[in-house]
C-alpha cells in the first residue's frame, strides 16, 4: 500500500474532494463528534482534519479499525488533534447509535464482511442531520478492472464490494445520497517488480492464484516512455441523515 500511496495522487484528490463537502460541519460552533470508520494508521485522518481546520477543543474523535496494530498507530498518530481521549475499537457498538455529526470512511467498505449490515450500522451511528462521506471505486476504475479480469480468469466472483454494490444498498434503503467522480493519476517506473507490487496490493491473499504473466500484461497498454501512467477515477458519496 505504501508504494501505491507514494506513486499516486489518490489521497490528495480525495482530500480536495472531501473538504468542500464537510466545510459547513467543520465551521459550525460547538462540539463535533467524528468517527473514522476504517482509520488504518491514521495518516489520512490527520490530513483530513488538518485540511478541514477543526479545532482540537471542538473535536471528539472515535476510530473503528479491526487491525489492532493499525488502531494503536492511529491513536498515537492522532493524539494531538483533539483535547479529549480518542475512542478506538474494532467495530461499531449499539452505544454509537445517533452519536456522530460526521463520519469518514475512506476506501474501506470494499473489505467488510457484509456491506448492507455495515452501512446500516454506520447510518444509524449518525446523529439526525449528521453527514457521512466516503470513497469507493467501481467498475469505471482501472484497478477494479484489473480485479475483475483476474477473478474472471480463475472463475471466481469478486471477493470484495465495489461502488456499484454500495449504490444498490443505498437505493434499497431509499437513502438520499450524492455521488461525484474523483479523478487521480498513478505513475511509476515500468519494471516487473513495480507492476507486481501493485498487484500484491490489489489482490492481497489472492495474489498467488493469478498467473504472473497475466498480471504483468495488464499494465502493457499503460506504458509511456518507460513509465506506467494510469489515469482513472473512483466515486465519492455523501449521505446526510434526515432530521436535525
Amino acid at each position: 500500500y505504501l508504494f501505491f500511496q507514494e506513486h499516486s495522487t489518490e489521497a490528495d484528490e480525495d482530500l480536495r474532494a472531501y473538504l468542500p463537502e464537510v466545510e459547513a460541519v467543520a465551521k459550525a460552533g460547538g462540539p463535533l463528534r467524528m468517527l473514522d470508520f476504517g482509520s488504518g494508521s491514521g495518516r489520512f485522518t490527520r490530513q483530513f482534519l488538518a485540511g478541514a481546520g477543526i479545532p482540537p477543543e471542538r473535536l471528539r474523535l472515535s476510530l473503528v479499525e479491526p487491525a489492532t496494530n493499525h488502531l494503536c498507530q492511529a491513536v498515537e498518530e492522532l493524539k494531538d488533534v483533539t483535547r479529549y481521549p480518542i475512542e478506538g475499537g474494532s467495530a461499531l457498538t449499539p452505544e454509537h447509535e445517533d452519536c456522530f455529526d460526521l463520519i469518514l470512511s475512506n476506501h474501506v467498505l470494499y473489505y467488510v464482511a457484509d456491506l448492507e449490515k455495515e452501512l446500516n450500522g454506520i447510518l444509524r451511528a449518525l446523529k439526525p442531520g449528521g453527514l457521512l462521506v466516503l470513497a469507493l471505486a467501481g467498475r469505471g476504475n482501472l484497478l477494479i478492472e484489473f480485479w475483475a479480469a483476474c477473478f474472471e480468469l480463475i472463475g471466481e466472483p469478486l471477493p470484495w464490494y465495489i461502488a456499484e454494490d454500495l449504490e444498490a444498498c443505498l437505493i434499497r434503503r431509499a437513502a438520499p445520497y450524492r455521488k461525484e467522480p474523483v479523478h487521480y493519476a498513478m505513475n511509476f517506473a515500468d519494471t516487473e517488480e513495480n507492476r507486481l507490487t501493485i498487484m500484491r496490493f490489489l489482490l492481497g491473499g489472492h495474489y498467488d492464484k493469478i498467473p504472473r504473466r497475466f498480471m504483468l500484461e495488464l499494465f502493457d497498454p499503460h506504458v509511456e516512455a518507460g513509465q506506467v501512467r494510469i489515469r482513472t477515477s473512483h466515486e465519492h458519496f455523501s449521505i446526510r441523515r434526515s432530521g436535525g
